[in-house]
């Protein structure tokens, strides 16, 4: 029957994803993909980021402006050396550059390369940092001056529970 034939290949399918499951590889959608070991050694893990490394060139990515600005700059000065030293070299460096950015945008990664965006990415981040330490200095501000109040207000009513005291005390 139809009923009994399903059930049966659902505990076939069962079988099958707990074979998937017990080995480190996993096929979704006609796709393998596989589940590398993560090992927690800092050596092997700057090894495995060095080979990630596409052109010995780290992408320019990020949320740290200053850094990259300045990464930037180191290699469009080093460009510009090179082009007064060897034009032929800075040619094959330029275009090495370009196309390890390439490979990274490929993979997804955002490359962070536009000086005149990262320059005003870094002023508006530098606007929010300031403006948010005024937002703290004020609610500092605010909250002490709520807790004078508060306790100017403990002291008025402490004086008049002792002068009540000694009314009731004298009459």
């Amino acid at each position: 029957t139809p009923e009994t034939q399903t059930t049966q290949e659902l505990h076939v399918g069962k079988k099958k994803d707990d074979q998937v499951a017990n080995t480190s590889t996993m096929v979704f959608n006609k796709v393998e993909i596989s589940v590398e070991e993560q090992s927690k050694d800092p050596q092997k893990k700057r090894e495995r980021k060095k080979q990630n490394l596409k052109g010995n060139l780290t992408p320019l990515t990020g949320k740290n402006y200053k850094q990259l600005l300045s990464r930037l700059e180191a290699r469009k000065s080093k460009l510009e050396e090179l082009k007064e030293k060897d034009e032929k070299k800075a040619q094959v460096l330029e275009t090495k550059m370009k196309w390890t950015n390439v490979l990274y945008k490929a993979e997804g990664v955002k490359i962070k390369d536009n000086e005149v965006l990262l320059k005003a990415a870094l002023k508006r981040k530098e606007k929010s940092k300031l403006q948010r330490k005024k937002q703290w200095e004020k609610k500092t501000e605010y909250t002490a001056s709520k807790m004078q109040q508060r306790q100017d207000k403990r002291r008025r009513n402490i004086q008049k529970r002792k002068k009540a005291k000694v009314e009731i005390g004298r009459a």
